[in-house]
This record gives C-alpha cells, sequence and structure tokens, in this order.
C-alpha cells in the first residue's frame, strides 16, 4: 500500500495527520514526536535526514507523494526533500502558512547573523524567540550573557546547548508556545527588553501576538526575513494527496445505520445542506441544523446563529455544508477529534464518511456514491434507478 510522506514537525504537519491518509510521518526530534500523538494510518519517525537518506526512503517506503510541512525558516530540509522527490520522480508539494509581516515597523534583517550585528551596535536588553538552532550566532554581541534573554523549548538538549553557548540559566526562558500578547507582554517587561528578535512564523506560530506585546510595551522588533518561498495550504496539500493517491481498488464498505430518533447535526442552511438534512429526515433522524437563515423551510430543529465550537457534542453523525471553509473545517476537526463520522461537503478528503445518493422505497433502498470523486456521476447513476425504481419494487412484491 502506498503512503504519503510527511515532513512535520509543525502545527501545520499535526493537522496533516487527522486527514484520513496514510502517512509516514518524519520529525527531528523525540518533542516533535511527542506533540505528534496516536492517528490511525500513521507511522511517526524521529532523525534529521539528509538528501541521499530522503532518496532512500522515498524508494524504500513505496512513498505516492511529498508534503513538506517544516517550518517556514527550515530551508535546508526543504531543500533537501525537493530535490530528493525531483530525483526520484515522485511529486512534491510545500505546505506552508502565510506571512503576517510586510516588513513595516520592524528592522528586518537577512538572518541571524545581522541581527546579532545589529544588537552590537545597540544598547539595551534583547528577548530572542527564533528558537535555539542558530543561538550561537548572537554570542557576538557584546555582553550578551547579560544582555541576550532566549526563549527555547523545555528539552534537555536544548537547555544543554544555550548552556553551553554560555546563557546562564537565569537568561533562559524554557517554554512551548504559541504565546498570547500578555504573556509576551509580561515577558518583555519583567526582563526590560528593549528590543525582540524573532522570525514570522504566522498565525499559528503566535507571529502577532508578539509583534503587539512590542509594540505595548515600546520594544523594537527585530525581525530575521523570511526565506522566499511559495506554498500550499493544508487543505489544498491533503486534496493533492488523495489524488496521487488514487482511488485504489478497495470500496468503501457501505454501512447502513439506523438513525431513527438518533440526533444528527446538520450544519448550513443553503441547497446542499437542506437537500441532506431531508434524506436524514426521511430516515427517521432527529434533526438540529445550525445556520443564521434557511433558503426554506424545514420541519427540523433550527438554531438561527453561527456554528459555535463544541456544538457537535452528543451527535450520532454530523454534516458540515456551510458556504464557509473555515465553518466547515471546523466542524469536520470537532467531529473526528470525537469519533463521530462526519461529512464535509466542500472538502471529501476531510470526510469521515462520504453522503450518498439515497433510493429507497419502503424498506427497498440503495445508495449510490463515488467516494467524492464525481458528484455528477453520483447523480446520474441514482437517477437511472430512480426511473426505475418503482416498477422494480413492484414487480417484487407482487405475489
Amino acid at each position: 500500500m502506498k503512503r504519503v510522506w510527511v515532513l512535520g514537525g509543525t502545527t501545520e504537519g499535526r493537522q496533516l495527520l487527522s486527514s484520513g491518509l496514510p502517512i509516514l510521518y518524519t520529525v527531528a526530534t523525540d518533542y516533535g514526536a511527542q506533540l505528534a500523538g496516536d492517528s490511525p494510518n500513521v507511522e511517526v519517525r524521529v532523525g534529521r535526514l539528509d538528501q541521499r537518506a530522503m532518496e532512500q526512503l522515498l524508494v524504500k517506503e513505496k512513498i505516492a507523494c511529498v508534503l513538506d510541512a517544516t517550518h517556514p525558516y527550515a530551508v535546508c530540509a526543504s531543500h533537501n526533500a525537493q530535490a530528493a522527490a525531483q530525483k526520484t520522480g515522485i511529486p512534491y508539494i510545500r505546505v506552508l502558512r502565510k506571512a503576517l509581516s510586510d516588513g513595516e515597523k520592524v528592522v528586518q534583517v537577512a538572518n541571524c547573523e545581522e541581527a546579532a550585528a545589529y544588537l552590537a551596535t545597540q544598547e539595551g536588553k534583547a528577548l530572542i524567540t527564533t528558537g535555539s538552532k542558530e543561538l550561537a550566532a548572537f554570542t557576538v554581541v557584546p555582553h550578551y550573557k547579560e544582555r541576550l534573554f532566549v526563549r527555547v523549548l523545555p528539552t534537555s538538549d536544548v537547555l544543554s546547548s544555550c548552556e553551553a553557548l554560555g546563557f546562564s540559566a537565569a537568561n533562559i526562558i524554557a517554554m512551548q508556545g504559541p504565546f498570547s500578547q500578555e504573556v509576551n507582554t509580561a515577558l518583555l517587561r519583567q526582563i526590560g527588553a528593549r528590543f525582540l528578535i524573532t522570525k514570522d512564523g504566522g498565525a499559528v506560530g503566535g507571529f502577532a501576538e508578539k509583534l503587539a506585546a512590542a509594540q505595548e510595551v515600546g520594544a523594537r522588533v527585530v525581525l530575521i526575513a523570511r526565506p522566499p518561498d511559495k506554498g500550499s495550504s493544508v487543505e489544498e496539500a491533503i486534496a493533492f494527496a488523495w489524488r496521487e493517491l488514487g482511488p485504489g481498488d478497495v470500496p468503501r464498505f457501505p454501512l447502513w445505520l439506523d438513525l431513527r430518533g438518533r440526533p444528527v447535526l446538520v450544519v448550513g442552511g443553503g441547497r446542499v445542506a437542506l437537500r441532506r438534512a431531508a434524506t436524514l429526515l426521511k430516515c427517521g433522524a432527529r434533526i438540529r441544523l445550525i445556520s443564521p437563515t434557511l433558503a426554506e423551510p424545514l420541519p427540523v430543529e433550527h438554531w438561527a446563529r453561527e456554528y459555535r465550537p463544541g456544538d457537535v457534542q452528543g451527535m450520532a453523525l454530523c454534516v458540515a455544508a456551510t458556504d464557509k471553509r473555515e465553518v466547515n473545517q471546523l466542524v469536520g476537526q470537532e467531529a473526528r477529534a470525537l469519533g463521530i463520522p462526519v461529512s464535509v461537503a466542500d472538502a471529501p478528503f476531510e470526510s469521515t464518511f462520504y453522503f450518498p445518493a439515497l433510493v429507497a422505497q419502503g424498506q427497498a433502498a440503495v445508495s449510490v456514491c463515488t467516494g467524492g470523486q464525481s458528484p455528477a456521476l453520483c447523480h446520474a447513476l441514482a437517477d437511472k434507478l430512480r426511473q426505475n425504481w418503482g416498477q422494480w419494487v413492484q414487480e417484487e412484491e407482487q405475489p
């Protein structure tokens, strides 16, 4: 069986683990493996790989495609992965979070060496939040042991490397982020920092909270510029991976559920949501429909508001069919986390079941599904069945 290779260790990498894809997930550290947790169809491996090792992995493990979800600043790892994929002829996609800074209101430098050179011309304390790998660059700053405070991951190897560079325990802040604006503000004030050295880790990296905190306390932001790179969203990467895996020769098992009287959540009030709610209503489900408005009335329990986190609690089944991608994604994530079957209308790859076209009369019923690959074919097959269904049922019921 083919798998998808995910280079992880980031929020995006962990999001890919809940996609249902068969994944080989590699991280550089044991800490990254701990954060990955346990997910179905996922094998986690720890260790840094050079390009040659990556090429061997791609061939040996029968990888269908590569999803590079390493940190935006992990230039070497991304370069090696892309080169290995190109050499072995395996499709590659970069999963990249959006940058938040446009370079205004910050001192922008190319790398940590330039940041250190800038600090060397200034006076005052600084909080460094660039990670532990490049701290050696800052040891050229005059009186760095007293002036510089470093925020790093709370692992023994990281702490040892900081101490080996001469940073004292009083100047090492070992915490796992991302951090709120309030935490950043408190740290900057306690240190008395005039400078914040950071990278643009995007929204999930807490970059906006760092900028806001620095502005609040009057600290100057020294920003390590992002390497020039282009990438795709997590959702685009998942869709890409499913296409590369192909439909395979294993059909889905059509499980027939008794939904009579059971609570089912439908999120959305448009045509697709109401059509699916009507189908579930025919099957005896007790529908709760969440949407500020409805395209047309439906005899169900209607909560006239936006979806809120936690609304999936207690449901036997969920359908996410709004016109908002972020809402559908949230419903899918929460339902999957709770083990609730969920169909996400605009992203089949985020679903744990595919919503079929149902052809039924009495107890006789047939469902048609193409695994989300061809809705048009699904509807066409269902229409053909409906044209003859009544006659077939009547013929079988005659004595």
